[in-house]
């Protein structure tokens, strides 16, 4: 029989939660809440889900999120999520169909971005997806952690409980997201799931701590940590596992890295994405080599309507540019685009002029939130100048304060 698709409803979430269980290899959630979150969270209507006979074989579905642009801008964009196909139908075209479907479905909705977190690196490229956040993985030595330079820090932490986090915390999330591109902003259910930690429910990991900087009474910063135990010839060598780090200002970062830092009876701290790559804390540290990082790729980001996304934001330096936009799979994104734009906004237009630079719609992607210069991007080949000195002038109107980031995980 053919493979059909079509949306599910919520009656067949079991179904469908089973399958996207088993499409990544795992066996059912077992944990109360999170199967409970998973269906308070879940919008049926955005599901493509693939059927071969009465059996789902693949299944895809999407939130719906606000998303920082450059320029303390805000755009509406689908996150993409459970994207599996099953280990019995691979290789039959099930996960390209369900791309296109979601696709077209978004466009018709007029949500002009698409994003999402890559199981693997090497798939979303072909459906016109580009890296446009990239995260760290830092970790350091405890007994290396001195500082040689850094802001007054004035204030003092303080714990929270876990039930005061969401209505601590939001203020000072809210300051900082539209500082950062590609930051999605939390609602309710974001909140719920970031405080109650869905991975150290599913690997039984230790619970978290909440903890505030404080100004005169004011909170700018906060962070959400765990410790993980461990003894070797008698000695604790604890690990710090900072789930989430947000500053409102840099005394605040410097001051939250500082409690890390020194809490007693620990020898190591790692931090992956729940911290920003841009924070200055390489250069407060005396010894900066002690602090090992390594990048990866973090939210793929997909413009579904350029000229929408393109007018959306602003542009660092004043000026115009005609990009040649390769889209294959969203044919209505092929052709040029005139962007006239400034650090006051932006029109984005098509137009028959030749173009200044040309690249495929995954590049456009990547260099979007300000996260890649194009001329990074043409040095390896993906983006071609057309005419003198476009390259420059992309990169300066480009470019970004803040390196992107983002939060939320879906």
């Amino acid at each position: 029989m053919p493979i059909t698709y079509r949306p599910i409803t919520l009656d067949e979430f079991d179904e469908f939660d089973f399958a996207v269980m088993r499409g990544f290899s795992a066996h059912p959630e077992s944990n109360p809440w999170f199967k409970d979150f998973a269906r308070r969270s879940f919008e049926p209507e955005q599901s493509v889900i693939a059927f071969d006979d009465e059996h789902i074989v693949g299944t895809s579905s999407a939130f719906t999120f606000e998303i920082s642009v450059p320029g303390a801008n805000t755009l509406t964009v689908g996150g993409i999520t459970e994207v599996t196909v099953s280990p019995t139908h691979r290789r039959r075209g099930i996960l390209t169909e369900m791309m296109r479907r979601q696709l077209d479905a978004h466009h018709e909705r007029e949500i002009p971005l698409a994003a999402l977190w890559a199981s693997e690196s090497v798939i979303y490229g072909r459906y016109g997806y580009g890296m446009a956040v990239t995260h760290e993985h830092r970790e350091i030595d405890l007994r290396h952690t001195s500082f040689t330079h850094g802001p007054d820090i004035r204030g003092q932490m303080r714990f929270v409980d876990k039930k005061d986090a969401q209505e601590v915390f939001s203020p000072i999330l809210e300051r900082a997201w539209r500082e950062y591109p590609a930051m999605i902003r939390r609602n309710d259910l974001t909140w719920e799931a970031a405080i109650t930690d869905r991975d150290g429910l599913r690997s039984r990991a230790p619970a978290l701590f909440y903890a505030i900087y404080e100004v005169d009474g004011a909170a700018t910063g906060y962070v959400m940590y765990r410790i993980k135990h461990s003894v070797t010839a008698g000695d604790a060598t604890n690990s710090v596992q900072i789930h989430e780090m947000v500053a409102s200002d840099d005394e605040a970062t410097a001051a939250l890295w500082r409690f890390c830092f020194d809490i007693d009876l620990a020898s190591t701290l790692t931090v992956g994405h729940g911290a920003t790559t841009d924070d200055g804390l390489p250069w407060m540290l005396s010894d900066p080599r002690r602090l090992k990082r390594s990048s990866y790729d973090g939210l793929w980001l997909r413009l579904i309507d350029v000229p929408m996304a393109l007018s959306a934001r602003t542009y660092s330096e004043d000026g115009a540019l005609v990009i040649r936009v390769e889209d294959s799979f969203c044919k209505w994104n092929d052709g040029n685009w005139r962007i006239d734009g400034g650090s006051e906004g932006a029109e984005c237009a098509s137009t028959n002029e030749q173009p200044d630079i040309s690249m495929s719609a995954g590049d456009l992607a990547s260099i979007y939130m300000g996260g890649s210069r194009p001329s990074e991007l043409a040095r390896a080949g993906r983006v071609i100048e057309n005419s003198t000195g476009a390259l420059g002038r992309a990169d300066r109107m480009f470019i970004t304060e803040r390196k992107p980031w983002n939060l939320v995980d879906f």
